[in-house]
């Protein structure tokens, strides 16, 4: 007897909520003459960006990186980021072009020992997220099949799906190529060493009791100093990043099976209560309701 697995879901816009299980990549294109208020945030799928004009500066998880035109950055599922203002004179406009893209999507593509996911999970395991594509012919390469994917967005002709799917294709390809070139650190910025050491704690504790007393006597701080710091190296506090944290591994240990009532203690949060109100505020969407969607995809 076999069982029957539930159909993939084909998801066609972020505001249906795309779960990494789902079939879902959608594209889009920002020019703008100053820089969006962008809160710390996680996704549940691939966020593949190219930074067309400008400067900006881009905290991910326990890194600070300045990004200019040319530059590539790849985002990991549940991996915390927050765009943060830059004081260069080159830094606007602020233009760029990205692309959302589930694991599930880009499984669709492996053939044999060949796919995308080995690379991506290389340069995930080796925290690697920003990459600058040195041959200009390649970039404008990657640049041209996100493009196209992006002026192909509402249309519904015939093979429009395989155009995007051949175009999708050539891009990861492309970038793929360079995560196995060069992976070594690039275009990172030297924050603070005390809130390199804080983060780090708080991405390796973040299921213990972290408060701002305890980290101030454990790194022997003084707690304003402390939150004053942190603040201005990371555009956010203590608190909303051990939250995020916390909620971004919830996601993740939901997403692989454990069930809300579980994924709660496991990830640092006391009560059930203060769980289900703070992923109903980052997320928009319940514990219970995030989990049986996973569970369907699945």
């Amino acid at each position: 007897f076999m069982q029957r697995s539930m159909p993939m879901r084909y998801i066609y816009s972020e505001h249906d909520n795309p779960l990494a299980n789902d079939y879902y990549y959608e594209t889009f294109y920002d020019r703008l003459d100053h820089f969006p208020t962008v809160p710390a945030h996680t996704h549940n799928f691939y966020e593949v960006y190219i930074y067309l004009a400008g400067s900006i500066k881009l905290s991910i998880e326990d890194t600070l990186y300045v990004v200019k035109k040319g530059d590539i950055i790849i985002i990991p599922p549940y991996t915390i980021h927050q765009l943060i203002v830059s004081d260069e004179p080159d830094a606007l406009p602020y233009e760029r072009i990205y692309t959302y893209i589930t694991e599930s999507c880009l499984k669709t593509f492996q053939f044999n020992e060949h796919g995308l996911l080995n690379s991506l999970h290389l340069a995930t395991e080796n925290k690697r997220y920003h990459f600058t594509i040195k041959d200009h012919k390649e970039f404008d390469n990657i640049h041209e099949c996100m493009h196209q994917i992006y002026d192909n967005k509402g249309l519904e002709l015939y093979g429009t799906e395989l155009i995007n799917r051949a175009n999708i294709l050539k891009m990861m390809t492309l970038i793929c190529r360079n995560i196995h070139e060069e992976l070594k650190p690039q275009g990172m910025l030297h924050m603070n060493p005390l809130i390199e050491n804080i983060l780090s704690y708080i991405n390796s504790n973040y299921s213990d009791d972290i408060s701002m007393d305890s980290l101030a006597e454990h790194f022997y701080v003084n707690k304003s100093t402390l939150a004053k710091e942190f603040k201005n190296q990371t555009a956010q506090t203590i608190h909303s990043y051990l939250i995020m944290k916390r909620i971004s591994v919830a996601k993740q240990e939901m997403s692989s099976g454990i069930p809300p009532s579980q994924a709660y203690l496991l990830t640092g949060f006391k009560e059930y209560s203060t769980f289900y109100r703070t992923l109903l505020k980052l997320e928009g969407i319940s514990p219970k309701t995030f989990y049986q969607n996973c569970q369907m995809s699945n």
